[in-house]
């Protein structure tokens, strides 16, 4: 079997956004994931995606810089893609750190063995939790299925980056933040009306050890309201999927 020159171009193309797909994502950009695996992985859907795209490809550009160019654009959409998927999951660590600032867990930092990064503890679990949420809901199959959705709105090689692609990814930060702190308010206004009630104990009671007696107290009740507001998780995941598809679109549109 013979490839030309075009068929081998398709294929670059499409690899080249797909490959920075992977190595930005959630799950299939995991540092755990060996570096084979991911090439497989890259190299297969490129191979399913090339007959789907081939009338969309030009002929390959015939100077070296073009042909950086093209492939740079491709590489830029495919790590932006992955970004604001991802930043659902720095919500979850955003939203646990927060959690952990008033439960008493702050001082406590763990290594996260997917970012290489020190997170708190319960940033930590959600983050985990988030990983099987997100594969227990189909979101490798909903980053896979955005991925293809892409070349209906930007052709392989046709990136031009001349709208507001900053503006969208605005957006999407403005919607992480907002989930965090949606995933943190329960624990938190449960933890302040103790620190109140311990302060005015105190005040009250000046002999007691309202520190020693109030850091184990905060810790048990925000774990037991962090686990009663569990299954609200499950809920935001499953509406911030179509906000972050919606991001998606938003963004491919402005590189256009």
């Amino acid at each position: 079997m013979t490839v030309n020159l075009q068929e081998f171009w398709t294929f670059l193309i499409v690899l080249a956004r797909v490959s920075a797909l992977f190595l930005s994502a959630p799950i299939f950009g995991s540092r755990l994931i060996p570096a084979q695996v991911k090439i497989g992985l890259a190299a297969a859907l490129s191979i399913a995606l090339v007959p789907t795209v081939a009338g969309q490809v030009g002929a390959p550009p015939a100077d070296l810089f073009g042909l950086v160019l093209r492939l740079a654009g491709e590489v830029a959409i495919g790590i932006c893609l992955g970004m604001i998927v991802q930043l659902f999951f720095v919500a979850l660590q955003v939203g646990g750190h927060l959690i952990d600032s008033q439960a008493g867990f702050g001082i406590i930092n763990l290594l996260n063995p997917y970012s290489e990064h020190h997170n708190s503890v319960l940033g930590q679990f959600l983050y985990q939790l988030g990983m099987v949420l997100f594969l227990a809901m189909g979101g490798h199959l909903f980053l896979i299925g955005t991925l293809a959705r892409s070349y209906a709105t930007i052709a392989p090689g046709a990136a031009t980056f001349s709208g507001s692609a900053e503006t969208v990814f605005l957006h999407a930060i403005n919607e992480m933040f907002l989930l965090a702190f949606r995933l943190a308010v329960p624990v938190v206004a449960v933890t302040l009306v103790i620190d109140v009630a311990f302060g005015i104990m105190g005040r009250m009671v000046p002999q007691m050890h309202v520190f020693l007696v109030g850091i184990p107290v905060k810790i048990i009740v925000g774990l037991v309201t962090l686990a009663v507001a569990l299954p609200a998780l499950a809920i935001f995941f499953g509406q911030m999927l179509p906000v972050f598809g919606d991001h998606a679109q938003a963004f491919l549109r402005a590189a256009r």
